[in-house]
């Protein structure tokens, strides 16, 4: 029998060694743990909004011990993952999310396919548009150890992508950012969706800020499988995230590189704006949204909106009401923006939502509103971001059917109004960030009928019904 003694040297040895082992597996995480706990998005005037804001609940995810998958004196890839038992899980439909981190790896972009899809369709029902990369797209020297459990769906791509072997035959690959942290991110056929892009950009910028990133020090890689004629956040990715160097995209790499630092952002459906919340009002502005504005003032050139007062039935339509008083030099005090929601890009089918009597409601509104009151109805999605954002900023009312259009709401003046029409109930993701930006937001079914057109489907608000509802909120705020 051991002598107490004995005993107690053992344990404490045991302790010791456990101590010095744990502290060796945890060095990374203190060194991240050090940059993401910042206090900036507490305001004590948004309690209750502040705990949906995208960049606390990003934060979240740091707390918890990291998946050490490999971590070796030369490389490491590890995964900081969201509980089922965070909020978010439980406003969410995708639980267990990864913000992976890796160094010293080789890529080989020849591990990556391509559906030859486009945004405007067909849909590809198996891997939704998302990446598709082959064992050996992320090639590290290093045993791997992660048991795969409990992890998202959405990372499956991901997760069977690397290759953890023995690298010395690669030693001498050329670098393929130096001294910037690259950015991959794993869009999929909705990126050039406003809302769907902006879960990419609000998820970047997210992990930018918790881990005290500068847009200089970082170069975005996007693994896309689809192909994209024209991609309209690109200003936004170049100038606001990635201004180490312009974006790359995946097909245009054809060799083999050695890349030092990485991070894997969460894929788009991976979001914080992806919540389900109700019955939230939101006073201000949270850190997150604070943050976008700030950055798009500071980064893009958005100069102060001009009217052109000019209808052409495609992108802009002016009532014949505010043409006229346009000639009588009357000045608007208030500014009501309609989205024109309408086939995008053109060729898409079965498009869902669009909005088929604009100009009657238009008209009808003008009619009804003081004459100083300037009502436009805009196509935005067929505009440049950078003209999109200037029409926002200087809109009071904006009016729009549910879509990835009304994302622009987070752009507007802290004293502006969102208002979302339905054609039937629809959910609240949209309305979720027009809140947590700080601005009044109001959700209405209003009585309609619908019409497949050419395999689309087109919403004929009524137009009393439709009046009728934006004067009730417009009274409720003391527009009118």
């Amino acid at each position: 029998m051991l002598k107490k003694s004995n005993l107690l040297s053992i344990i404490i040895f045991l302790i010791v060694s456990f101590e010095f082992i744990k502290i060796n597996e945890t060095s990374l995480y203190n060194d991240f743990k050090k940059k993401y706990l910042k206090n900036e998005f507490y305001n004590k005037n948004n309690k209750k909004c502040n705990k949906f804001d995208p960049i606390y609940v990003m934060s979240q995810r740091f707390k918890k011990y990291p998946i050490n998958i490999c971590q070796n004196e030369d490389s490491q890839h590890i995964c900081f993952q969201s509980s089922k038992y965070d909020l978010y899980n439980k406003l969410y439909r995708f639980p267990y999310g990864l913000i992976c981190v890796m160094k010293n790896f080789v890529l080989d972009p020849s591990k990556s396919l391509y559906t030859n899809l486009t945004y405007k369709g067909p849909i590809d029902k198996i891997a939704r548009g998302a990446p598709i990369l082959l064992n050996g797209f992320f090639n590290i020297n290093c045993e791997k150890k992660f048991n795969r459990k409990n992890y998202s769906k959405l990372y499956i791509n991901y997760l069977n992508s690397w290759n953890y072997f023995d690298n010395e035959d690669n030693i001498d690959l050329e670098e393929l950012a130096p001294e910037k942290t690259v950015f991959f991110i794993s869009r999929n056929e909705d990126s050039p969706n406003l809302f769907h892009g902006f879960s990419e950009i609000i998820n970047s910028l997210s992990v930018m800020y918790l881990l005290d990133l500068k847009p200089e020090e970082i170069q975005i890689i996007f693994l896309e499988s689809i192909f994209l004629n024209n991609e309209p956040l690109l200003d936004i990715y170049t100038n606001l995230i990635s201004r180490g160097n312009k974006p790359i995209y995946i097909r245009d790499l054809n060799k083999k590189y050695h890349i030092s630092s990485a991070i894997h952002i969460p894929i788009g459906a991976d979001s914080p704006l992806f919540m389900m919340v109700n019955n939230l009002n939101c006073k201000y502005s949270t850190i997150t949204y604070s943050i976008v504005n700030k950055l798009i003032n500071k980064y893009l050139n958005i100069t102060k909106y001009k009217e052109s007062f000019k209808s052409d039935n495609e992108t802009f339509y002016y009532p014949n009401s505010i043409i006229k008083n346009k000639i009588l030099n009357i000045t608007f005090k208030k500014k009501i923006t309609i989205q024109w929601r309408k086939v995008w890009p053109k060729g898409r089918i079965k498009q869902k939502r669009l909005l088929g009597n604009g100009p009657e409601l238009s008209e009808k509104l003008s009619d009804i509103l003081p004459s100083n009151f300037l009502i436009k109805l805009v196509d935005t999605a067929s505009l440049p971001i950078d003209q999109q954002i200037s029409i926002i900023k200087d809109t009071d009312y904006f009016i729009g059917v549910h879509g990835a259009g009304l994302a622009l709401s987070i752009f507007m003046s802290n004293t502006s109004i969102l208002h979302e029409i339905l054609p039937y109930k629809k959910n609240k993701l949209l309305s979720l960030m027009s809140k947590l930006s700080g601005h009044r937001t109001y959700s209405d079914v209003i009585k309609n009928k619908i019409k497949i057109i050419e395999q689309n489907e087109y919403i004929f608000f009524e137009e009393d019904a439709f009046v009728k509802c934006v004067i009730k909120h417009m009274k409720q705020n003391n527009i009118i």
